[in-house]
């Protein structure tokens, strides 16, 4: 009886034993996580042409660059030695690719870096993606290789040459009539504001889209872009439209606010033909 009393007490501390030791448990509750993986959507961006260690006259270089995100492309910078040179916010945040072109001037020869960055819709920045290319010669010493190109120097006259027309669409001229506006009561000034701007290549153009988001001047936010508003074409290259301060989407969201503006050209089948650079020197105060 007593032998069968211990057999019985071992039999259950091994089982007690056994139950314990049943090594290491991982439970995921879907609320950790490895802390390095990223928090958001992947954004890419990177430059298309000039290739990468391309040696090129002082000549006007096209830049064709790009970027990418599955959350959408908020802002994208290209710089130049460091130096930004355009800085584009998208009024489409759910757009997931977005090409882009920008003609610059080189001022100097030797070796110089084109880069680009991107946003995405969650905050997101890429890394700047460089491009190195090497600008060989200037004007002087191509002028100097074919004389026959330059003017006679031994006839000094000035004559004027017409401006060459850019080969793609460009947004130029851009511009709004006051520096300030209102809403609220009419005591403190205008409660209009009047955008315009002209364009290349007026034929191909059906629409000028203006878009519009605020920023708070006491730095406690920035409201999404809006949904857009048609300018009027006033000529065959001149695009127009006034503003009344309570009209606009978001108008009351900052008492102290910058107002952005953007200009996009699309043809009739919506595809965007250009772009302006984001305007961010338009003020809109509240007027008590």
């Amino acid at each position: 009886m007593n032998k069968n009393k211990i057999f019985i007490g071992i039999s259950i501390l091994l089982l007690i034993v056994m139950a314990c030791d049943i090594g290491p448990l991982s439970i995921d509750l879907g609320i950790g996580g490895d802390s390095s993986q990223p928090k958001g959507g992947q954004v890419e961006a990177g430059v298309d042409s000039p290739a990468n260690g391309a040696s090129l006259p002082m000549n006007p270089v096209e830049i064709a660059y790009h970027a990418t995100s599955t959350e959408g492309i908020t802002a994208i910078e290209l710089s130049i030695n460091g130096e930004v040179v355009s800085s584009i916010a998208s009024p489409d945040s759910t757009q997931n690719v977005i090409a882009l072109k920008y003609t610059w001037q080189p001022k100097a020869t030797g070796s110089h870096t084109i880069g680009v960055r991107a946003q995405n819709s969650l905050g997101d920045w890429s890394d700047f993606s460089p491009s190195t290319v090497n600008i060989e010669g200037d004007q002087q010493s191509a002028q100097q290789e074919n004389p026959s190109s330059g003017p006679d120097p031994s006839t000094p006259t000035v004559t004027p040459s017409p401006t060459e027309t850019p080969e793609f669409m460009t947004i130029f001229n851009i511009e709004h009539n006051l520096s300030k506006f209102y809403y609220g009561s009419g005591s403190c000034g205008s409660r209009e504001i009047t955008i315009s701007a002209d364009i290349t290549h007026p034929d191909d153009a059906y629409a000028a889209i203006l878009f519009i988001r605020f920023y708070d001047n006491e730095g406690e936010g920035l409201t999404k872009w809006d949904s857009g508003r048609a300018m009027v074409r006033k000529s065959d290259e001149h695009f127009s439209v006034t503003l009344f301060s309570e009209s606009i989407p978001n108008f009351s969201a900052y008492d102290y606010a910058v107002m952005y503006y953007q200009i996009v050209v699309q043809d009739k089948a919506g595809n965007r033909l250009a772009s302006s650079e984001v305007i961010k020197n338009l003020l809109l105060e509240h007027c008590p």
